[in-house]
């Protein structure tokens, strides 16, 4: 990912003051629990809604990478930053988890499609993150794409 777009969704994300960034988030790998060991673009803390969201974004033609990281989500993601931030008091057992994929407008349906059944997944077209004037309305008035 260019360092560009990386900024554009860091200043969508964080816009509306109500959600704290950690860019390149080091996720430890966990030996005993065989868990963790990636790096995701962001981890965003959501205080609006006490959420925990992994952000990936992605301008690749391909979704399969993706796909796959999203798909082991629970044990790439959620299960140890939900560890190491409960262990830290940042946030308690009322937070929940969620990931929010940014990816190419053309690509979206079939990633919304192979997740449909998911509650904790969504895709938002990068296209509508990277122009403030397209999105500021919309993302003052309802947070981050949910």
């Amino acid at each position: 990912m260019s360092v560009g777009h990386e900024q554009d969704i860091a200043t969508f994300l964080t816009i509306d003051g109500k959600v704290f960034l950690a860019p390149q988030y080091n996720i430890a790998f966990d030996k005993e629990m065989n868990e963790g060991g990636t790096c995701p673009d962001f981890v965003a803390l959501d205080f609006q809604r006490r959420h925990v969201v992994i952000v990936e974004v992605t301008l690749a033609a391909s979704l399969k990478p993706l796909i796959d990281r999203v798909t082991a989500r629970e044990t790439r993601w959620f299960n140890p930053v939900r560890r190491v931030l409960e262990a830290s008091s940042v946030i308690n057992e009322t937070w929940s988890m969620r990931f929010l994929g940014f990816v190419r407008q053309d690509n979206v349906t079939l990633a919304k499609r192979h997740f449909e059944a998911e509650k904790n997944v969504t895709f938002f077209p990068i296209e509508e993150a990277t122009f403030s004037w397209r999105y500021w309305d919309s993302r003052m008035q309802n947070g981050l794409p949910w």
